[in-house]
């Protein structure tokens, strides 16, 4: 290995796994573990996360994601483009240009790192269930196969489901919330990603015709469909769903603190093995991200409402406020008297 290929496989450790948490820290986790639910009149559901924290849940109408789902694109489309984010999208713009140029020489030792490690860099899913001949589900058969498959729909189905049944069964209206929220965290990050791999029409790496892969800006649609890895590198549509469904369970269950490590592991792994494979380049993840990351956190909104019992005279929706207060304070011998207190926000 070179010295200029050391320093670009550094760009990948250096710049892509921070970005993997980067998120982590905007929010503070309650520390607690949720209680038990108590249902309210209204059919709502409150779950108490910290002694100071509770959420408040409504259950979702059925299919309701349905609708949600490209409304949350509309969401995040004018969420993004505002004046306040130039500079985060500049940033983000920065760091893809940056990888882009170091895109051939990060694939060519991922797949090398591969190789050393015995990891396969081939497609060993097979069917395991069929209908009257007709396959119905593959699934993976060794652990280059099952990495890849960490971002494949059918393990989005599956949390989906699970999150759903158990909320069916339990009556818990926190776990049918998340599932109502990946749902239509899942049409709309699908909905963005092919209107962007449409417009982009950047080949794969196993399919390049140059290094660093070819764009094809606007392709037609037919040509797409006909070779579809020569045309939808960029974005990533595996990292980029992947992202927001970890975004909604871990907004939803801040309690369990293994999830954030857990997720950010699992997507680590799927992004190098989605290079070693071909499927991606690595400057096809920061824009995945950041799609995941906010339209996960848009669905997560979605039939919730925090109450911090610590200062019930804030909302979320209401801003910062001044807070005032008096309190009695007994000294004892020495008598009794008033503090007064007043926090400036």
């Amino acid at each position: 290995m070179t010295i200029r290929d050391k320093i670009n496989f550094s760009l990948f450790l250096f710049l892509f796994i921070p970005f993997q948490g980067y998120s982590q820290n905007l929010n503070n986790t309650p520390k607690d573990k949720a209680t038990a639910a108590d249902s309210t009149k209204n059919g709502t559901m409150v779950y108490q996360i910290s002694p100071d924290i509770d959420f408040v849940y409504s259950k979702p109408r059925r299919f309701q994601y349905i609708k949600y789902g490209p409304k949350d694109l509309f969401i995040y489309g004018k969420n993004t483009f505002q004046k306040k984010n130039i500079a985060r999208i500049s940033a983000m713009a920065a760091v893809t240009a940056l990888l882009v140029a170091a895109d051939q020489s990060i694939a060519d030792e991922s797949q090398k790192l591969g190789r050393k490690i015995h990891l396969s860099r081939y497609d060993r899913t097979r069917t395991m269930i069929s209908i009257k001949g007709f396959p119905v589900f593959r699934g993976p058969t060794d652990l280059g196969s099952a990495l890849y498959f960490i971002g494949d729909g059918w393990m989005d189905v599956f949390i989906f489901s699970s999150f759903m049944g158990y909320g069916m069964i339990r009556n818990d209206n926190r776990a049918l919330q998340t599932a109502a929220q990946i749902g239509e965290g899942l049409i709309a990050a699908g909905l963005t990603v092919q209107i962007l791999k449409h417009i982009a029409g950047r080949e794969s790496p196993c399919v390049a015709t140059v290094p660093r892969g070819k764009w094809r800006l606007f392709p037609s649609p037919i040509d797409f469909q006909k070779n579809v890895a020569k045309y939808d590198a960029f974005p990533s549509g595996h990292l980029a769903t992947s992202v927001m469904v970890f975004t909604v369970i871990s907004e939803n269950y801040p309690e369990y603190k293994f999830i954030r490590p857990l997720g950010y592991t699992l997507l680590t792994l799927l992004s190098f093995q989605m290079m070693n494979n071909g499927v991606h380049w690595i400057s096809d993840y920061p824009m995945a991200i950041a799609i995941g990351y906010s339209l996960g956190k848009i669905a997560a909104n979605r039939g919730r409402t925090l109450i911090n019992k610590s200062d019930s005279i804030q909302s979320s929706d209401c801003g910062q406020a001044n807070s005032f207060s008096v309190l009695p304070i007994y000294y004892g011998r020495c008598g009794m008297g008033l503090a007064l207190n007043y926090k400036f926000k």
